[in-house]
C-alpha cells in the first residue's frame, strides 16, 4: 500500500496482525520507519532502500510483530559501518524495546560506528527532525494471549507534520475518544482494522479496532489506509 502527497510519501512495507508491521515514510530527504516487525530489513532491501537512509525508527509498542526486526536493523547498520546518529523512539516504559536496545549495546557498544540514540517518548511529547515534527499520543492497547487481555501496554500513535501535510498512525489500539484528535484532518491516516465487527467485547474494548470502527475513523481524515489485518494469520 502506498500514498503519495505533495511533499510526503508513505509506503506500508508489510502489515499483518501478529506477524509484522513496518511503514516507511519519506519527508523530503528524511526517511523514517514506523515499527520494525519481523522482516523489516528484508522489506527495505527488497525495495532497494538502503537502511542507511533512515534517520529514525518509531516503535508504537513493544509487541513482537512491531519490533522483532529492530535488532537485525541495528546489526545491519553496524556491519555496514554506518556513521552518524540513528534514533530509536518508543513509548516510555516499553520494556521489550528497552531490553533489545540494552542487549545490542551490551554486545556492541564499543564497536558500533554510529551513535545509537535511544529516546523514550511520553504522551503529548513532540520530536523534530528538520522540518518534520512527530507528536506522540497515548493509545489504548493491552497485552494479551489468544485474545485474552492481561494488562495495559505502553503504546503510542503518532501524528507527523511536514510542510503542511499530516500523517496519522494509530498503532495498535482499541477505540477511545482521543483517537479522533489523532486522526482528524490528516492528509493520510494509517488505521489499524484488526477485528471483525462481532469480535468478543473485551477485545474490542481493550485491544484492537473493529473494521467498522476503523471505517468510521477514516471519515475524519482526507485519505486513509487500513493496516494490521488479521486475515493473513488464518
Amino acid at each position: 500500500m502506498h500514498w503519495q502527497g505533495k511533499n510526503l510519501e508513505v509506503e506500508v512495507l508489510f502489515s499483518a496482525a501478529g506477524l509484522a508491521t513496518q511503514v516507511l515514510v519519506r519527508a523530503g530527504s528524511i526517511y523514517l520507519l514506523f515499527d520494525a516487525g519481523d522482516g523489516a530489513l528484508r522489506d527495505l532491501l527488497r525495495r532497494q532502500i538502503p537502511p542507511q537512509k533512515l534517520t529514525a525508527v518509531f516503535i508504537t509498542h513493544g509487541h513482537a510483530d512491531h519490533m522483532a526486526g529492530l535488532y537485525g536493523l541495528l546489526g545491519y547498520l553496524r556491519a555496514e559501518d554506518h556513521k552518524g546518529r540513528f534514533w530509536v523512539c518508543y513509548p516510555q516504559g516499553a520494556c521489550e524495546v528497552e531490553e533489545v536496545l540494552a542487549a545490542f549495546q551490551h554486545c556492541y557498544n564499543s564497536t558500533t560506528p554510529y551513535e545509537l540514540v535511544c529516546h523514550p517518548l511520553d504522551d503529548g511529547e513532540t520530536i523534530n527532525f528538520g522540518e518534520v515534527q512527530i507528536l506522540a499520543k497515548k493509545v489504548l492497547h493491552w497485552h494479551s494471549i489468544k485474545g485474552q487481555p492481561i494488562a495495559p501496554a505502553p503504546a503510542l500513535g503518532y501524528r507527523l507534520t511536514f510542510q503542511n501535510e499530516v500523517l496519522a498512525i494509530t498503532g495498535d489500539t482499541a477505540f477511545f475518544p482521543g483517537l479522533a484528535d489523532l486522526i482528524k484532518d490528516a492528509d493520510i491516516a494509517l488505521i489499524e482494522a484488526t477485528l471483525d465487527d462481532d469480535a468478543p467485547l473485551e477485545q474490542r474494548r481493550l485491544i484492537h479496532l473493529t473494521q467498522q470502527e476503523a471505517q468510521m475513523l477514516a471519515c475524519l481524515a482526507k485519505n486513509a489506509l487500513f493496516i494490521h489485518s488479521a486475515q493473513l494469520r488464518s
